[in-house]
């Protein structure tokens, strides 16, 4: 495929239209969204315990508060509302269950036990502060590896151990291969588990309709259609009576991929009330109880030859996945996705793992931007590094030693995916130069230091995987994710085109995209398309939004049925002009006749003809309308690469990072809209900086989480964003509709190894080993110290 034509709308920098509204204040989000008269609130009752057995729950006194209409537990959803059991029994599955509210026992802090139902929400709080619970505290695993040994509590009785997920992979003779390895590399790689802290909490909006026996249901989810299936799963509803519609959405980042007990509850209770339930979390709740992310250890070896050849990989994984599986992605996602990654831009024909993934007594984890690949490219690239070091390479002389070339694609990786294109080489080689890497090098003194600080350089080269249709879905054992999206466009009778699309937007500029995408397809101006989302009673079927995939899956039914009805326009128009459809243009709101553009007829005309609104006729066969509407299940994952290049500058006393230059090079296929790539590169590093210097979520030996607001969960800010300079490598995909490829996690997959590698590099003199995020002044400092500090254990 070639570059888009200079006429083309898409890859031009159009503003993104849901900006004005936003920022001037008339977005619509949860809560937000009008209150029926009579809405009754929800608060949940939080268990104060990591583990336990619950022996009573007193409510009297909750119950006895004016304006509270009942607070209900665990029973009395029994048998009402099933568990959420997002996986399905098949090999190297454990299928566990978590009922809405708690029975019984609890598991994590934060896991509901309770829930109050009153006329406003400050009465529910009240009323929720009364009702007593008396547990009997049991002993809490909050380490991973402790959970795996002989011996350990069994967190869910139903399931033989606390592994609910494990894969094990080893290609034919890899034993062989890594003992005779010239050199073997060897470390132990831990990440933190993170918040995803976006800007608006979970929350939900639930109303029962009396009449047809209906609820609509609103909330900021990523995925409205799977959430309709799974709530009519879960309450055993028929899901035709259910509406799911997406509002204005505060961030996501993965962690509004899911569907949460809360939003099961409030949905039970509209119905059981007959009239509407709200529920509306806080930011103490989100940190409690919203999904988190990348609690991970990994075990690595790599086997090289003396000349810096990648000959082996191995990796064991242990995934710290909290309490209960999510729903409906379920146990494997982020074990199973660590693997997925590891082999990375490079050459790789021997590997094995071991990942799984564990239950322990804390918040539930799941995907989280990146989802496990950041700390997979950090442990791969890491090693990278010390190979490089220990055969006395340069370590960017090392990867451009194991890179694919282009003239090796298509590729079919060492797990069997396939590689259609890319320009791994090439942007490696652009970054270097770009970033004034050798020239840095030169200058680079050996100690480090220079002017009281230290200073490093640090390269990640990454790929992601976008757009993954059903068929990886499958192959991962994820059954509950359809995998393909959908789109119906609609020209009115005035000309003017509306898309309604299954994917739901967080703030990735899908209303200008997709627009972009349909205007192009008819010919017409972009303020002449309408983008809808987020509602299933007006948008097909599709999976939703998350995994990088809005670009490639919703992209791509956009453009197949904005095809369809674009040949519908020809075909009107040639009948009326006289001409054959095939010489037939569409550009300026106008279809005419090729190389003679005064013959034309306006789009509006032919859509008035269309809905019988003029004195045109259609041809004979033609049938009244103009819409179309397509399903997109891309053939193979969208592979996208980036190297990111960092240099840095840590203060000698105080153990502050300071990112002098940071310079990446990204291949995300065909750019719909640079300034939105370009976003979303940014935000993306942005998130990943705050994993690498700042963000944990930690616990004390019991379980009780150490943070309980904003005050003590650090974030980056604007002032800690360094000057990005993005430079776009543009290869179309081979075989996606549109060439299109996703963008939207590679910004934090590179960011996690590149910056933490580029403290290692400034801290390589002192011999500190950077193998554990994040890495804070007071953890840099000891570095120095030649203080370990690691929080590895043994298996």
């Amino acid at each position: 495929m070639g570059s888009p034509e200079s006429n083309s709308i898409i890859g031009k920098a159009v503003l993104r239209r849901e900006d004005d509204r936003l920022l001037r204040g008339y977005g619509c989000f949860i809560d937000d969204v009008p209150e029926p008269a009579g809405t009754l609130h929800l608060v949940f009752v939080m268990s104060p315990y990591a583990h336990a057995r619950i022996l009573a729950l007193k409510t009297d006194a909750a119950r006895a508060v004016e304006g509270v209409v009942d607070v209900l537990t665990g029973a009395d959803f029994a048998g009402v509302v099933k568990p959420m059991a997002p996986d399905y029994a098949q090999p190297g599955y454990q299928v566990v269950g978590r009922p809405v509210i708690a029975l019984g026992r609890v598991r994590f802090v934060g896991e509901l036990v309770a829930v109050v139902v009153a006329t406003s929400r400050n009465l529910a709080e009240d009323a929720a502060e009364l009702v007593e619970l008396e547990c009997e505290p049991l002993p809490a695993l909050v380490d991973a590896h402790l959970a795996l040994q002989p011996g350990a509590i069994k967190l869910h009785e139903e399931a033989s151990d606390n592994v609910l997920f494990r894969s094990i992979f080893k290609t034919p003779g890899f034993d062989a291969a890594l003992a005779g390895a010239d050199h073997v590399v060897r470390d132990r790689f831990h990440s933190q588990r993170l918040a995803a802290v976006s800007m608006e909490p979970r929350g939900c909006l639930a109303v029962h309709d009396r009449g047809r026996d209906g609820l609509t249901f609103w909330s900021g989810t990523q995925i409205p259609h799977i959430a309709r299936t799974a709530l009519a799963e879960l309450l055993d509803w028929d899901e035709e009576r259910l509406r799911v519609i997406a509002p204005d959405v505060g961030g996501g980042f993965g962690m509004k991929a899911y569907l949460y007990p809360e939003e099961v509850v409030a949905a039970a209770l509209a119905r059981r009330y007959q009239g509407a339930v709200k529920w509306i979390g806080d930011r103490r709740e989100d940190l409690l109880t919203s999904n988190q992310g990348r609690d991970y250890d990994y075990d690595m070896a790599m086997g090289f030859e003396r000349d810096g050849t990648l000959v082996a990989l191995q990796a064991r994984i242990v995934c710290n996945i909290g309490a209960y599986p999510t729903f409906p992605l379920g146990a494997s996602v982020e074990a199973g996705g660590a693997a997925l990654y590891m082999p990375g831009p490079y050459r790789l024909r021997h590997f094995a793992f071991d990942t799984c993934a564990v239950a322990t007594n804390l918040c539930p984890t799941g995907a989280y931007r990146g989802v496990a690949a950041p700390v997979s490219a950090f442990a791969t690239e890491a090693l990278m590094d010390k190979a490089a070091h220990e055969l006395g390479m340069d370590p960017a002389e090392i990867r451009l030693r194991n890179m694919l070339r282009d003239e090796e694609f298509p590729y079919v990786n060492v797990l069997g995916i396939q590689y259609r294109e890319g320009t791994y080489e090439r942007c490696l080689r652009r970054a270097l130069e770009a970033s004034g890497y050798e020239e840095y090098r030169r200058r680079q003194p050996a100690g480090r230091l220079a002017g009281g600080k230290y200073r490093g350089i640090g390269i990640a080269c990454i790929i992601e995987h976008t757009g993954q249709g059903a068929s990886r879905y499958r192959a991962r054992g994820i059954l509950r994710i359809p995998g393909f999206d959908s789109a119906q466009v609609k020209v009115e009778p005035n000309g003017k085109a509306v898309a309604y699309v299954s994917h739901t937007t967080q703030g990735q500029g899908h209303l200008t995209a997709f627009a972009q995408i349909v205007a192009e397809g008819l010919g017409i101006a972009i303020t002449d398309v309408t983008v809808v989302e987020g509602d299933t009673a007006q948008g097909p079927y599709g999976t939703g939004t998350f995994a990088s995939r809005a670009a490639v899956t919703g992209g791509g039914a956009v453009l197949r049925a904005s095809a369809v009805v674009a040949d519908k326009l020809r075909r009107l128009a040639a009948h009326a002009l006289e001409a054959s459809p095939a010489d037939i243009e569409l550009s300026q709101n106008y279809a005419h006749i090729t190389g003679v553009p005064q013959l034309r007829v306006s789009i509006r005309d032919l859509a008035a003809t269309a809905y019988s609104m003029s004195a045109g006729e259609l041809p004979p066969g033609e049938n009244y309308g103009l819409e179309a509407t397509d399903y997109y299940d891309p053939p193979y994952p969208s592979i996208t690469n980036a190297v990111h290049v960092v240099q840095v500058a840590i203060d000698a006393l105080t153990g502050l990072v300071d990112i002098e230059r940071y310079v990446v090079v990204h291949d995300s296929g065909r750019i719909i809209n640079p300034p939105i790539v370009e976003g979303q590169i940014q935000g993306g590093i942005m998130q990943g900086l705050g994993s690498v210097l700042y963000e944990a979520i930690r616990h004390d030996a019991e379980g009780q989480p150490l943070q309980a607001s904003l005050m003590d969960y650090l974030l980056p800010t604007m002032a800690d964003a360094p000057d990005i300079e993005i430079l776009h490598q543009e290869t179309w995909a081979a075989d996606t509709a549109g060439g299109f490829k996703g963008v939207g996690e590679g910004g934090t997959i590179g960011a996690v190894p590149a910056i933490a590698l580029a403290i290692a590099d400034a801290l390589r003199a002192s011999g500190a080993r950077v193998t554990e995020l994040p890495l804070r002044p007071d953890k840099i400092i000891a570095l120095l110290e030649g203080v370990d500090g690691s929080t590895h254990r043994e298996a």
